[in-house]
């Protein structure tokens, strides 16, 4: 595709190819899955990205290796939209997302199992909590109130079934344009929906074996007896993703089964039934 030439260089210029997208248009569609869109409010509410978290009182401030994580956002339940596919979510409560402070983990180690963490609660405190001792200043993130709206997301391009259609660059670039069009030139910060993986769409495989305690900073996870049999039972799984994009973070977790990364484009999450 001719964006990730761009990217890895290439001189040779090659003749511009007029063919649509249309073609393929109906079957992308039918690839579409819902998701909630999560973009900046000018009113502020209980949910935000940044900021301190209204964590109820007895709700311990998360650590990880006896040092506080940094606080990502908070989603307030109730403050879905009734057109949104809950998929599952309850109707009311809180949800808090943190992450390790330094950004050091990458998740691949199951190590690394702790440095990031999603809170439930059943109900905001009326006021946030104050930065604990040991959170770096630089730690506490500007905060910005957000709302939710209903979306349907495409498949990411390097899904095999994008894949198997052969785009050639122009149709290749179209569909890049069509994945980002869903959020209207927002950020593509959502809930559920399809991930958009940064080096290869593995990224629920990676999270499977992670968090049987196979090691996948190289291949011997994937080469592990038990990898093969994780892979198929991966199959029959229906994740709850979010994809948040904060300033140079991505963690990567489950609220079951845990598994991190870092890179410099989002953070997703994957919560199992």
């Amino acid at each position: 595709m001719s964006f990730l030439k761009s990217l890895f260089g290439g001189s040779k210029k090659e003749p511009k190819v007029e063919q649509g997208i249309e073609e393929h248009l109906e079957f992308l569609n039918s690839l579409r899955i819902p998701a909630i869109a999560i973009s900046a409010s000018a009113e502020a509410k209980l949910s935000r990205v940044g900021g301190l978290p209204s964590l109820p009182d007895g709700v311990p401030w998360p650590e990880w290796k006896d040092k506080p994580l940094a606080f990502l956002c908070q989603i307030d339940l109730t403050e879905i939209p009734e057109a949104c596919e809950r998929q599952g979510l309850p109707a009311s409560g809180m949800l808090y997302f943190f992450y390790n402070q330094e950004q050091e983990t990458w998740g691949f180690d199951p190590k690394d199992k702790g440095s990031w963490q999603v809170v439930h609660a059943s109900a905001p405190s009326d006021a946030p909590r104050a930065a604990p001792d040991g959170l770096g200043k630089d730690y506490v993130y500007t905060e910005k109130p957000v709302t939710f709206t209903p979306v349907e997301t495409y498949p990411d391009w390097q899904d095999d079934r994008v894949g198997g259609l052969n785009l050639n660059d122009s149709q290749g670039d179209q569909y890049i344009e069509l994945c980002s069009g869903v959020f209207q030139d927002n950020p593509t910060h959502h809930l559920f929906g399809y991930p958009s993986p940064v080096q290869g769409n593995d990224m629920d495989l990676e999270c499977q074996l992670v968090s049987h305690g196979l090691y996948c900073g190289d291949a011997s996870g994937y080469r592990d007896p038990r990898a093969k049999e994780l892979e198929t039972q991966k199959k029959g799984v229906s994740p709850r993703i979010l994809a948040f994009r904060p300033e140079n973070v991505v963690a990567r977790s489950s609220l079951s089964r845990i598994r991190g990364a870092r890179d410099s484009r989002a953070m997703r999450g994957w919560t199992e039934s």
